[in-house]
């Protein structure tokens, strides 16, 4: 296993040496990634300049960073409370951070939700009053990802005055260097009171277009990126209500997901710019990376930025309705061999996906051969073969099977695989299906155990690491005697 500096050196010889495929070089204007800031407590200032450095290295020009309840904000000091642990609420680094992208060529977009989500949820602590209303009339549950609380109404007047003040105060006080907004509507909830159900997008949309003129005002080049259910009509996925049909400025720019947003390809044309975002770096696999810059392609998107989360927060309730899991610190990427301070980038089956997303970015229909043979050359050196990047998939693949948001994957946490089985997930089906793949690393451990180079040593590193955890008590859970 490299050490921590060694890769950090590692990390800046590629981003040199690389044949780095660069925003602008392909079908997309603008490639980067999501991340979300808030989530990620444990990270400095000089973890998240290597994380620009890995943006550029990986073609990318842009980094959508959700910042909200992760900045110290002094008018409303309940957005971050729940955060205080939080690097940049213990010692403000993102106006720095903003600087050293510009120097790299990246562009910095701050991202929040309007009403929802990170340290906005945290209002109706002070101001139950302010709660959305759920399908049943009744207050909205709370509902969160780490950061607890509950949507508001945008059809109250006090909603709008502390978002707006919350989102000035974000791009006016404290970054106003930034390169523009993600604003990200909700994916979880709508307000179904009296005054919002059928208007429920025109209501929010009343921030949306006043956060943008104020922005536009100070800054007419900001880019400033939108959901398109205001524009649209159409049902917004799993909410249960219509977008609005109100008028689009062309300034904007819109944001599209498989999960939330629909491409709309009416709009995509008169918009500024048009973003496909998914999960398949974060959580998935290299094939899934492939479709998904094919889809972002074939839709007219001018830019492919998915998401490249990796949580680190201690989880205060159940998150994903895991009791479990309450007290823990996420494992970022599932990758617990990990201290928390180490961000997971540069480690070798993220690097997988990196160089898939690089690759694939740049050329949708690229022969997935040509990708192995990059991948193997790059990450295996002179171990490189193709039953060695058979492996290293393998590997990347078994990490991702299973692992939610929150949630290591099963292989790779005997605590989850315990929590499945008082719920009755674990049949004796997925039990045995585990066991397969504990043998199937055991091969592949087998095969590397003289490792010819330091991305050979990391497979090994990693495959012994999940068989350490697998003892006679935790064989038990799989159905094997101790």
């Amino acid at each position: 296993m490299l050490s921590k500096p060694i890769r950090i050196l590692a990390t800046a010889v590629l981003a040199l040496t690389a044949s780095a495929a660069w925003a602008g070089d392909g079908p997309f204007v603008h490639r980067g990634y999501y991340i979300t800031f808030m989530r990620m407590p444990t990270y400095d200032l000089p973890d998240w300049k290597r994380i620009v450095d890995g943006v550029r290295a990986d073609g990318g020009d842009t980094l959508m960073l959700w910042v909200a309840g992760g900045f110290r904000s002094r008018r409303h000091p309940i957005t971050w409370a729940y955060n205080q642990d939080h690097e940049n609420v213990r010692d403000d680094f993102v106006r720095d951070l903003i600087a050293y992208a510009h120097t790299k060529g990246v562009r910095i977009l701050l991202g929040f939700t309007p009403f929802g989500y990170d340290g906005v949820n945290r209002f109706a602590v002070d101001h139950p009053e302010l709660k959305a209303t759920g399908p049943d009339g009744k207050p909205t549950a709370p509902f969160g990802i780490g950061c607890w609380g509950w949507n508001l109404c945008p059809s109250k007047p006090e909603s709008q005055r502390l978002m707006l003040d919350y989102a000035r105060e974000l791009a006016r006080d404290f970054y106003p260097e930034a390169d523009g907004l993600l604003i990200e509507s909700s994916d979880y909830a709508a307000c179904h009171c009296a005054d919002c159900r059928e208007h429920f997008f025109e209501r929010e949309f009343a921030f949306v277009k006043a956060i943008s003129d104020d922005v536009w005002a100070r800054k007419p080049d900001a880019e400033i990126i939108v959901y398109p259910h205001y524009f649209s009509g159409a049902e917004a996925p799993g909410l249960g209500v219509r977008g609005a049909r109100l008028p689009f400025d062309p300034r904007w720019s819109l944001f599209f997901t498989p999960h939330s947003a629909h491409p709309e390809p009416t709009l995509i044309k008169r918009a500024r710019g048009s973003y496909w975002s998914d999960d398949s770096p974060a959580r998935r696999t290299p094939h899934e990376i492939q479709a998904n810059a094919r889809r972002a392609r074939d839709e007219g998107m001018t830019g492919y930025v998915p998401s490249l989360e990796a949580f680190t927060f201690v989880s205060q309730k159940a998150d994903e309705g895991q009791a479990w899991l309450k007290g823990k610190r996420q494992i970022p990427l599932g990758f617990g061999w990990l201290a928390p301070g180490d961000p997971p980038y540069d480690e070798i089956l993220a690097r997988v996906n990196r160089i898939a997303y690089r690759e694939f970015s740049r050329n949708p229909d690229l022969d997935f051969n040509a990708f192995r043979a990059t991948l193997g050359r790059e990450r295996l050196g002179a171990a490189d073969s193709p039953q060695a990047v058979d492996d290293l998939l393998a590997l990347q693949s078994l990490f991702n099977a299973g692992r939610t948001w929150c949630q290591p994957a099963p292989i790779a946490s005997p605590d989850r695989v315990r929590a499945m089985t008082s719920p009755g997930e674990l049949p004796a089906s997925r039990r045995a299906e585990i066991r397969a793949d504990l043998d199937r690393l055991q091969a592949i451990a087998s095969r590397h155990v003289e490792p010819r180079s330091d991305g050979e040593r990391e497979l090994l590193h990693v495959a012994r690491w999940v068989l350490s955890l697998w003892g006679p008590a935790e064989r038990g859970l799989l159905g094997e005697s101790p």
